[in-house]
């Protein structure tokens, strides 16, 4: 199999995923475990997840193709902690004083987990792909989520403290992901398909 085969191939499947609206397929969220909530999750604008339901634990993950600009919105917290999010990348923080709905973005190109952190006690962090210091931890609350009125493709909560490995609610900060690829991302896809148009026309008129 050609390396031009393998190329086109992989920008078309890119193109369809631009034209179905797909903007996060490079992301997707590696779970590393399975946890069980010990406290109901408390945050408004969410169904209800209670005492005994389950979640994922792990951490994001960027595949690509291309330039993605990614997106971190606060959307809660109830925690005894001051805690804060870090885009790492970015520069950026969020903290529990922001009104709820701020965000902050940051550029991804590189594969691997996505840079950002949470901070709970001073000095305790739960690094997305890790470390996590201990009785922290990274959870899934939902992908392609509703929340008010926009769908975000990930919202990941953040236990901060608890006492025993994995016991929680995982609402101690809660952050809405969302993925768009970059302008060039969209303009060197499609203008690959174009070409691949092109050369499958070609062929056609050597036949």
């Amino acid at each position: 199999m050609s390396k031009t085969y393998l190329m086109q191939q992989t920008i078309i499947a890119a193109a369809l995923l631009i034209a179905s609206g797909s903007a996060s397929a490079g992301l997707s969220f590696v779970a590393t475990d399975t946890a069980t909530r010990t406290e109901a999750f408390n945050i408004g604008g969410f169904s209800t997840l209670p005492v005994g339901s389950s979640l994922s634990i792990g951490y994001l993950d960027f595949a690509g193709p291309g330039s993605q600009m990614i997106t971190y919105t606060f959307l809660g917290q109830e925690s005894g902690y001051n805690n804060k999010f870090y885009d790492v990348i970015g520069g950026n923080a969020l903290l529990e004083s922001d009104p709820t709905g701020a965000s902050v973005s940051s550029i991804v190109s590189i594969s691997g987990p996505l840079s950002f952190k949470f901070e709970g006690n001073v000095g305790k962090f739960a690094v997305n792909g890790g470390p996590w210091d201990k009785n922290t931890s990274i959870g899934l609350i939902g992908t392609n989520m509703q929340v008010g009125s926009t769908v975000y493709d990930f919202v990941i909560g953040y236990d901060d403290s608890a006492g025993k490995k994995y016991l929680g609610d995982w609402d101690d900060f809660v952050i809405g992901v969302s993925a768009v690829p970059e302008p060039e991302t969209y303009a060197m896809l499609m203008i690959g398909l174009g070409l691949i148009g092109f050369s499958v026309r070609s062929q056609k008129r050597l036949f």
